[in-house]
């Protein structure tokens, strides 16, 4: 029977997420984060040079063209020969999506602009002065990738105007150099968000009427079954032994859930639609087929820990967060199921009889 079901199921992969389409994430506006790093302008090796600073900051994302950070900087600075200072000072940096900013990605690259103020200590080092009060300005790149909806780890390389202030006949001279910073960001809310509170409300009335719509196909697929399990009986057509694979038909429901590339993250809209499938399999007895896709065609173990590492995911969320039994989420390979040479980010989920 199970087999038998399993056969019906697949027949419908091409039908994915007629009742929940797939739209993109947006982006989270008026979203907080803090974030802490490292700075260095050691790889300029001039007569002066920040060697190594802390750097803690706080700021705020208005939209994906408009985010705002101030970050306090503290550290070390290299002066005239081997001898050492520090500096302390605070930056203000506007900051722009230049990729990835519309929906999820893992890479993100933003454009910067800062403006800095900063306090050089020289102590007795520098016979004329022991202290400087500085500006700079400075623009950069970010590079950025998200290890999870609210966790971030960034790269960035820019160029920073200042004085000479190491420097004690040329101190007013402005001269470039190159830095690169790193660090990690935490937002307080997830990056990207695929619904607002209105739409929300509107998709749960029409999840609603499409888990109606679920059960008719499956009562009427239920007197399907017995039909098939007679005509197989007759013909004696299937060994017990023999997997049957089938051309996708389009009569029962299915859900995609999408995935980074070669990777198993579930995003925030992708749970959003795994919390609908839980709450309704915890109020109905029916099981769902789990049929994951990778990117690639190549037959190697990558491809296939990509497929697994994908519904082991789905699995995961369903038990633990809604319990439900694990005997009840099957999975079928795409090949035994008529995808031959399917690839994609995607895995689906049909819902089976009981």
């Amino acid at each position: 029977m199970r087999k038998l079901n399993m056969m019906l199921a697949a027949g419908t992969l091409l039908l994915s997420a007629s009742a929940m389409a797939q739209q993109k994430d947006d982006f989270q506006n008026y979203n907080w984060f803090v974030t802490g790093g490292v700075h260095t302008e050691a790889l300029m090796h001039t007569d002066g040079y920040v060697t190594a600073t802390g750097k803690i900051g706080a700021g705020i994302w208005l939209n994906q063209w408009a985010g705002l950070k101030v970050e306090g900087v503290f550290g070390n600075t290299h002066l005239l020969e081997e001898s050492r200072g520090q500096v302390f000072g605070a930056q203000l940096t506007y900051m722009a999506h230049l990729y990835g900013g519309n929906h999820y990605r893992p890479f993100n690259l933003n454009g910067l602009v800062g403006l800095g103020f900063y306090h050089h200590n020289f102590g007795d080092i520098l016979k004329k002065y022991s202290y400087m009060n500085i500006l700079s300005g400075n623009v950069g790149l970010q590079a950025v990738y998200n290890l999870t909806p609210r966790w971030s780890v960034y790269l960035e390389p820019g160029l920073l105007i200042q004085p000479k202030y190491y420097d004690v006949n040329n101190k007013d001279k402005v001269v470039p150099s190159f830095y690169l910073s790193a660090g990690v960001s935490y937002t307080f809310k997830d990056m990207f968000s695929k619904w607002q509170k209105k739409e929300k409300r509107d998709r749960q009335k029409v999840s609603a009427s499409e888990f109606n719509r679920m059960n008719d196909q499956i009562n009427a697929m239920r007197k399907q079954i017995s039909a098939l399990e007679e005509e197989l009986k007759d013909a004696k057509v299937v060994d017990a032994n023999q997997k049957v694979i089938l051309e996708p038909m389009r009569q029962m429901p299915s859900v995609t859930i999408q995935f980074d590339i070669m990777g198993s993250f579930l995003s925030a809209a992708e749970l959003e639609k795994l919390e609908d499938i839980g709450t309704w399999m915890q109020d109905h007895p029916n099981s769902i087929t789990i049929v994951p896709f990778a990117d690639s065609q190549a037959k190697d173990d990558t491809v296939q820990r990509v497929k697994t590492a994908r519904a082991d995911a789905i699995r995961k969320v369903l038990t633990e967060q809604y319990g439900i039994d694990t005997k009840r989420i099957l999975t079928a390979k795409p090949e035994e199921v008529g995808y031959v040479n399917k690839t994609g980010q995607e895995a689906l989920i049909v819902f089976m009889t009981e």
